[in-house]
């Protein structure tokens, strides 16, 4: 029973949880007058009973804060459950002070404290014995119903519309925290700029990841991570970096890089967009030209696609802004965080002429050779293939089709499109099923199979050709097991476009509708998370909508899941015995 100053024990510690979920429940009961408020196009109540609600909500949460502390002896133990406290004080006290002068002030402090809790049960989860992937898929199944409750308030879609139903909810938001894309409603004018804004934040969220989200805020709340924490999220967001960066540079660099790109790239497009183009959205003030040049800067660096233009960037094919703007924050936003933190690492010591920082060697590493040299190739082998299709087959001026194969080239991952995907020739379209089926880098926030594990696949491919028995490459080897790793995971994935395109075709293909090779194309967008659509997604069934769905969810997690039970399970179960080997015949 004893310990040191200020530790709890079993009984208090569970005493302390169980207060710590009745302090949730009256956050989210402070957060209902603001959703009530703003989630209606006429409010629901009054505003002043609102606030009045919200404060003595507010109140009643400091009392249950403040009592634990007040009761306690004077001395160490009521220091130690004040400091324990201080995010949630320091919330509710700006909350409760800014109420009735800032009302908007105080509704973005509730949000903030209802996060809170949100990443405080995160973390209770991810220090029990649930596996870390059963959690992380869980963490987005629960946004995605959150997302598609808040896209369902009146207040999301104009008045004059058409109401929106669940599965159409649902599908933009799934498409929104997957960074695909695709959408069964326009996202300019079916939504009103609160629905606009809700799918904004559902991108940032998707793309950050649930796990990087909670970490961001448990790093600046601050909240103390075990072990098992530090390894899940390390895991979980794919980055990659365990045993090379910590938990608060990965969190940092993270969210500095993905903010900084956002910002450049909206003020960029603020600035060079022309004052209107054809299909362009509403910009009669200076306010909304800002939030269509943030939304479009957010939707590329996430490789999101979503666009407040009813045809993408068709009005601006011939423009330098998606070419010169665009282009680059995908580029960036699907390179990887392990890539860009090695250049940047790489960049700065040649530029003090230091080779060692910290008594390590510091130079571009084996990961970061391959990814750079293999999204090079493929970009280069998409570049002609397309730059053939257009001008061969859609009869596209030389000009444009240059100017068409770099930027749909680039767009394989992100789904923003200067020309219509179904009027492109079909060698174009082969060659972006190929594409987005390859996606981007590990580490990033593009879908797809992973630049690296296609390259693994190509390495291991000329090494067998070239008679050696291992994978070689930059003059290294890769291990064995990541090689069967990136076997395994392009079976699965084949396996899962598939099957996505055989519920399509047994389903769309009863009217006669749509054919094989658009049902291909629109499962292998959902799975690879692009976005590109041959216009056939408001046109598919209920039945085929709902495997478009299960597509862009597993594209998103499905291979961040597999990874870490495959991980989990090399770690757990090593074998210490080998069968005899005996030859089969293969060809």
């Amino acid at each position: 029973m004893g310990g040191r100053p200020g530790e709890l024990g079993p009984l208090a510690a569970r005493r302390s949880a169980l207060a710590s979920r009745g302090r949730s429940v009256l956050a989210l009961a402070a957060l209902a007058p603001t959703v009530l408020r703003l989630g209606w196009r006429e409010p629901v109540i009054d505003p002043t009973v609102g606030l009045t609600m919200q404060m003595i909500v507010l109140a009643l949460y400091a009392a249950a804060l403040l009592a634990p502390a007040v009761l306690a002896p004077a001395g160490s133990r009521r220091f130690a459950l004040l400091e324990s406290q201080r995010a949630e004080l320091v919330i509710v006290g700006l909350a409760l002070a800014l109420g009735w002068t800032a009302g908007w002030a105080m509704a973005t402090l509730t949000i903030a404290l209802v996060l809170f809790h949100v990443m405080k049960l995160y973390l209770d989860l991810v220090q029990t014995s649930i596996p870390a992937g059963l959690v992380f898929v869980g963490s987005f199944l629960i946004f995605s119903v959150v997302g598609t409750g808040a896209l369902m308030l009146p207040a999301a879609t104009p008045e004059d519309a058409r109401p929106i139903t669940v599965l159409e909810a649902s599908f933009t938001i799934v498409s929104a925290i997957s960074q695909t894309g695709l959408i069964l409603r326009d996202t300019g004018s079916e939504f009103t700029r609160f629905g606009q804004v809700i799918i904004l934040i559902w991108i940032q969220v998707g793309a950050l990841g649930v796990i990087v989200f909670g970490a961001l805020l448990a790093t600046f709340l601050g909240a103390n991570f075990g072990l098992r924490a530090q390894q899940t999220i390390a895991e979980d967001t794919e980055q990659g970096w365990t045993g090379q960066l910590s938990l608060a540079k990965l969190v940092v660099f993270t969210i500095i890089v993905t903010h900084a790109l956002q910002l450049v790239g909206a003020v960029a497009l603020f600035f060079g967009w022309p004052e209107t183009w054809p299909g362009a959205p509403p910009m009669e003030t200076v306010g909304d030209r800002a939030f269509h040049a943030v939304f479009f800067s957010v939707s590329a660096v996430c490789n999101a696609g979503f666009s407040t233009a009813p045809n993408s960037m068709e009005g601006l094919r011939s423009h330098w802004s998606p070419h010169l703007v665009l282009a680059p924050l995908i580029l960036l936003g699907s390179i990887g965080f392990p890539v860009l933190d090695n250049l940047r690492q790489t960049v700065v010591a040649r530029l003090r002429k230091r080779r060692l920082i910290d008594g390590r060697l510091v130079r571009l590493n084996l990961n970061t050779k391959i990814v750079l040299s293999a999204t090079l190739a493929v970009y280069a082998l998409g570049f002609v293939l397309v730059l053939i299709g257009e001008m061969t087959q859609a009869d596209v001026p030389f000009g444009l089709a240059l100017l068409d194969a770099h930027f749909m080239n680039i767009n394989r991952t992100s789904g923003f499109n200067t020309i219509p995907v179904q009027d492109m020739g079909l060698l174009s379209q082969l060659t972006l099923i190929l594409l987005m089926f390859i996606g981007g880098s590990p580490g990033s926030f593009a879908g797809g199979i992973k630049m690296m594990v296609f390259a693994v696949l190509i390495l291991t491919v000329w090494s067998t050709i070239m008679g050696r028995r291992q994978t070689e490459v930059f003059g290294r080897t890769l291990h064995d097991s990541i090689v069967r790793k990136s076997a395994t995971l392009i079976t699965l994935s084949l396996v899962t476009v598939m099957v996505v395109t055989g519920v399509l075709a047994a389903t769309e293909t009863v009217s006669g509708r749509h054919t094989l090779d658009e049902l291909l194309f629109e499962a292998t967008s959902a799975f690879g998370t692009t976005g590109f659509s041959m216009g056939i997604t408001s046109e598919v069934s209920d039945p085929g909508k709902v495997a478009l769905m299960v597509a862009m969810f597993v594209g998103r997690v499905g291979p961040l899941a597999v990874l870490a039970g495959l991980l989990s399970i090399t770690r757990r179960s090593k074998t210490r015995y080998a069968y005899a080997t005996e030859e089969v015949v293969i060809y």
